[in-house]
């Protein structure tokens, strides 16, 4: 069985282009690496680490925006692919849905399409909701993307079927491996408080803001906590302003993009990893995180984890067993869950380790490969028996 993945990007560490390059490596452990390709909008990123498992059969856009030459030169480089004979093509983002509908008008090759977030979120064009409502399958990441793709795009819930992310074993391994020292303390001495997130405009949802703003009474009761923040982009400058307006500035740290081993020592290290995100979106319909990789992150690292009630992110946490879940517009709530976390050890240890033993289980690639598995029987794979695991206890849609 041969797969064609086209992908908007694979070789950067955002997290759509992480879930492809996880997916792809998944198909290529189900359908051997030589079976699957993978076709690039952009040629994005330096870590080339990430095509491992299959192959990338070309990249076509060097710059930023999406040109008109740049896609015409996809759609053309798609066309050459698709004669090469695929009996199955996934689009990692609903703005390639219309190139694979196109794919299978011509040549009659199914398709599946992929569903994170934001593209969710702000809508899809007529030529996107036509592309959804003729696609094979359907595969948000979470189940609350799975309830907007429905309701935005009128999608029949039989060809929706949710895919979790998976941590690649590459970084579980980094991430599992024994604490650090003081890099990973960020040479602070004492308790830290971890997020990770794009800090691109589009992305103020995230909640970076409401924890510097629950800082001042976190530190009341700790005075010896320090916030690090990882991630860049043009809305740093505007939340480092207000961390000094807070008067935290002293208390808050932004690290910038890091590596993937710096990320994992600084998961390692920290005490609580925290990201309130914000989940009112567009048109009242939706918005926030679809899922939210970084909160199963930190529970590989045994970390607790302070989330959000609102979007996908509430489905990366067990609320109680592996963090803490608050309302996102609230510091206050904010700031009691950190400190109900910091100030009691055992509590922390146990949410850590419930953690680990949770994003083993469902977050990895050996669950991924298992459900890619059953997705693929009608389409030709190994006809074994596979047994399921839903990684979250809302089900399947």
């Amino acid at each position: 069985m041969k797969i064609l993945v086209l992908a908007t990007d694979i070789f950067t560490r955002g997290g759509i282009a992480r879930y492809t390059a996880t997916l792809a490596l998944s198909l290529g452990g189900v359908v051997g690496a030589e079976n699957v390709d993978v076709l690039c909008f952009f040629d994005w990123g330096g870590d080339r680490e990430q095509a491992r498992g299959f192959r990338v059969t070309g990249t076509v856009s060097p710059g930023p925006r999406a040109s008109v030459w740049s896609r015409l030169r996809f759609l053309i480089e798609v066309g050459r692919a698709g004669m090469r004979g695929y009996d199955l093509v996934i689009a990692n983002h609903i703005a390639l849905a219309p190139v694979a509908a196109m794919v299978k008008l011509f040549l009659g090759t199914p398709y599946w399409v992929a569903c994170h977030c934001v593209e969710v979120w702000w809508g899809a064009s007529r030529w996107r909701q036509a592309a959804l409502r003729h696609a094979d399958m359907i595969l948000p990441v979470s189940l609350y993307t799975a309830s907007v793709v429905q309701k935005m795009n009128g999608i029949q819930s039989s060809r929706v079927k949710v895919l979790y992310n998976a941590i690649p074993n590459t970084f579980v391994d980094l991430v599992t491996a024994p604490e650090g020292g003081s890099a990973a303390k960020v040479k602070c001495g004492g308790k830290v408080l971890l997020s990770v997130c794009n800090l691109d405009p589009g992305n103020e949802f995230k909640g970076v803001d409401t924890v510097i703003r629950a800082l001042p009474e976190v530190l009341k009761v700790l005075p010896d906590v320090r916030y690090v923040v990882v991630g860049e982009g043009a809305i740093r400058k505007n939340l480092e302003k207000f961390a000094t307006e807070m008067g935290v500035a002293q208390k808050v740290t932004f690290v910038g993009e890091v590596t993937d081993a710096a990320l994992a020592e600084l998961y390692r290290g920290c005490d609580v990893f925290v990201l309130p995100s914000r989940g009112k979106g567009q048109r009242g319909v939706a918005g926030g995180e679809g899922f939210g990789r970084v909160y199963v992150e930190a529970a590989l690292a045994s970390k607790p984890v302070v989330g959000s009630r609102s979007g996908g992110a509430a489905e990366a946490v067990l609320p109680g067993r592996t963090g803490l879940l608050v309302d996102p517009d609230s510091s206050s709530e904010v700031a009691e869950a950190v400190l109900t976390i910091l100030r009691d050890s055992q509590l922390a240890a146990r949410m850590g380790s419930e953690g680990r033993r949770w994003a083993l289980g469902a977050f990895s690639e050996k669950t991924l490969s298992s459900e890619l598995r059953e997705l693929l029987r009608p389409y030709g794979p190994s006809k074994e028996r596979v047994v399921r695991f839903t990684p979250h206890p809302g089900g399947q849609i």
